[in-house]
């Protein structure tokens, strides 16, 4: 009788091929997570920048048209928010 290797040396758990496709997905969203909050920490994520800069722009202009704030103000913060 045959003992240890009986499936295989390169099944994983029993799953075989499955198992394989199964670990590499994982290490693949675990990687560009990681990649993610790197990018984010320093700052170089386009994507979020536009979405919270966007957000500040929408503000400053609903406080310029409400008129909370004039116009020169509007434009020296306008210039501040877009770097």
């Amino acid at each position: 009788m045959m003992y240890g290797y009986q499936y295989g040396a390169c099944s994983n758990w029993g799953f075989g091929l499955i198992g394989t496709l199964i670990n590499i997905l994982i290490a693949v969203i675990i990687i560009g997570i990681v990649v993610r909050i790197i990018r984010r920490s320093k700052g170089k994520d386009k994507d979020w920048k536009f979405w919270h800069s966007n957000a500040a722009e929408t503000l400053l202009k609903e406080r310029f048209v409400k008129g909370e704030i004039s116009k020169e103000e509007y434009e020296e913060k306008l210039k501040v928010i877009r770097g």
